[in-house]
């Protein structure tokens, strides 16, 4: 399998959009992730010089660990991999540190920095068979346009019909799907767990 991604510079920053997971050729989707903001996946090599010298550039990527951990998942839960994984994101500034990035976003959208990026339309939405949330449990009271994203997100999987899941804490936020540590096999597990129980049986009653 590898990664694809479309990359850009704007103002100071990197931006990664139109991220997915390739597995064997065809192009149809298998399901799709939101999750927080791009993490450490990069362009290598020609590609990395054709985005600093073009300003945006598509390529294949790194595989970063959370990218490893959802390929895991994929093996693990699903037996034929032919397709894509969709990764979408709240927010698209790319940065390794959750407080980190959410304040940056913050930043980017209070001083009219960030850029337009349009949530995908509900046709996109619907080509997923299903979605998996994981946009961490981070939670401040400043966050406006943060806890808006979010929102936004939950409103559009409604709209969608799109069957969800994810592993939820107390406080009804999900869990990023790759944590740090030695918790990061448990929530490997738990993910196949909420796959197994809540999508799967929907896929066979369409068989």
């Amino acid at each position: 399998m590898k990664a694809i991604a479309t990359f850009q510079l704007i103002g100071e920053e990197v931006y990664r959009t139109n991220t997915y997971i390739q597995f064997g050729t065809s192009r149809k989707s298998l399901g799709a992730v939101v999750m927080l903001n791009p993490g450490s996946a990069d362009l290598q090599g020609e590609a990395r010089k054709k985005l600093i010298m073009n300003g945006s550039h598509t390529d294949e990527t790194t595989i970063d660990n959370t990218m490893r951990q959802l390929i895991q998942f994929m093996k693990e839960a699903h037996t034929n991999l032919d397709g894509r994984l969709h990764i979408y994101n709240l927010f698209y500034v790319r940065n390794t540190n959750g407080v980190e990035s959410i304040n940056l976003f913050e930043h980017l959208k209070a001083t009219g920095k960030y850029p337009t990026i349009a949530l995908p339309s509900l046709f996109e939405m619907t080509q997923h068979p299903w979605l998996l949330i994981g946009w961490g449990v981070e939670k401040r009271s400043k966050w406006k346009y943060f806890e808006k994203e979010k929102r936004e997100w939950l409103q559009l999987i409604q709209d969608s019909g799109i069957p969800s899941f994810g592993i939820l804490s107390e406080n009804n936020e999900y869990y990023h799907p790759c944590p740090r540590g030695p918790v990061k096999t448990e929530r490997l597990q738990q993910l196949i767990e909420a796959y197994n129980s809540n999508i799967k049986p929907l896929s066979i009653k369409k068989l």
